[in-house]
């Protein structure tokens, strides 16, 4: 057992980060909700961050917003996915498994416990569905992971893992700034799209490599 984990502790390493760990703070904040646990650390954070955000701020939380909405998201994974279909369909079919598993669970979960939008700030934007997880940070969480494993045989992949990284923090801080979001609901919506992105690309590296590999061949 020792000899088998020490051959294929990368591996292990990365099913840890990606699906492990996030599986267990979404089971734990998730958990916390459903038992009505106080989350007495939210308000004071949410109020924090609308007094001492910059100003400019307000207009880059909006315009993340409007990025991660679903009138944008939409089309522009649609078109994505059809440019990828075109090139390789097992990568194409592996983009829209990765990108459309991620919003379904989110919906699924926002159906189940209802959470109603926090009233801590005035909002900055309107929404109306329920509150956790956030659908932005997961849509977000689960984009970043499928790109980066898109790019992870490339030059680009540290460049894309940087972008994606800074595309994620600020799309979440962005919707608690705006008051649409408790900060658990943004923390949820991260580990659900880095945990459903990760598996699928852990599920599927070896096929997804072999169909990037035969593309190029072509």
């Amino acid at each position: 057992m020792f000899l088998w984990t020490r051959l294929h502790w990368r591996p292990l390493l990365v099913l840890a980060l990606l699906v492990g760990l996030p599986l267990l703070l979404l089971g734990k904040i998730a958990d916390d909700l459903r038992e009505n646990e106080p989350f007495v650390w939210e308000s004071p954070l949410m109020l924090g961050l609308r007094a001492q955000a910059p100003g400019w701020f307000q207009g880059v939380a909006k315009a993340f917003s409007t990025i991660g909405s679903a009138r944008v998201m939409l089309p522009f994974c649609v078109l994505l996915g059809l440019w990828l279909w075109f090139r390789s369909h097992s990568v194409a079919r592996y983009f829209a498994l990765s990108i459309s598993g991620a919003v379904l669970l989110n919906l699924a979960l926002k159906l189940f416990f209802g959470r109603t939008r926090p009233q801590v700030v005035p909002w900055l934007w309107q929404e109306g569905d329920a509150s956790f997880p956030s659908g932005h940070a997961s849509m977000a969480a689960a984009l970043a992971v499928t790109i980066t494993a898109l790019l992870w045989r490339t030059p680009y992949r540290w460049l894309s893992t940087v972008l994606g990284a800074v595309y994620v923090i600020v799309m979440g801080v962005s919707r608690v700034y705006l008051g649409v979001h408790y900060p658990t609901d943004v923390l949820a919506g991260w580990a659900l799209g880095v945990a459903w992105a990760g598996g699928v690309a852990v599920l599927l590296w070896k096929r997804l490599r072999e169909a990037q590999q035969s593309g190029r061949q072509r």
